[in-house]
């Protein structure tokens, strides 16, 4: 299948002076969610950071920028408020951010939903979601997560946790497929490979 194909989605965590993170989604006819490419970046400005999205969704032929979930702090609490938001700053330059829920007890429940084995009884068990080779920044940190010894319910948030709060945005903002209508309508366009 190709991306554009797909009902794709993407999570950011922003980050300045440590990396921040992107991360591209896509819901897959099945059910399951595939997370098939990220952007690490750090010391960018949002400008620049919109530039590489746009450009990496070009790259993968999408007809235009998907939706991009985010922590709240990206954009403004209330209407009217002034100043120039990282999350305003991106949706100037052509990358529309949505804002998600910052709760990490109901954020980290999706996360660990998603990676839970899946049985189908025509094949073996596998997680909801998988995350692409390419995505080497997820897939080194989100083993490291451990838990806070504060909150059971939550991840140590001292750690590099940015792709996995980048995924935990995707997720919030709720990656799945919306109906096997869509599909059925998707699967009549021909289909390439999403590799």
């Amino acid at each position: 299948m190709r991306a554009r194909d797909l009902r794709v989605s993407l999570g950011i965590d922003w980050g300045n002076s440590s990396p921040g993170c992107v991360l591209w989604g896509a819901a897959l006819p099945d059910g399951h969610v595939t997370i098939f490419d990220e952007y690490k970046f750090q010391r960018m400005t949002a400008k620049d950071v919109g530039a590489a999205i746009k450009q990496k969704c070009k790259d993968w032929r999408l007809p235009k920028v998907p939706v991009v979930y985010c922590d709240p702090s990206l954009l403004p609490a209330k209407q009217g408020e002034l100043g120039e938001w990282i999350g305003l700053t991106l949706a100037r330059h052509g990358v529309p951010v949505v804002r998600v829920s910052n709760d990490r007890t109901n954020g980290w429940q999706r996360v660990h939903e998603a990676l839970a084995p899946c049985a189908h009884t025509d094949h073996p068990p596998r997680p909801w979601l998988t995350i692409h080779p390419r995505c080497r920044y997820l897939i080194r940190t989100l083993p490291l997560m451990v838990q806070s010894t504060n909150d059971t319910e939550d991840l140590d948030s001292d750690s590099d946790d940015h792709a996995c709060d980048a995924l935990r945005y995707l997720l919030m903002g709720g990656l799945r497929p919306s109906s096997s209508a869509w599909y059925r309508q998707r699967a009549r366009q021909p289909a390439g490979v999403l590799a």
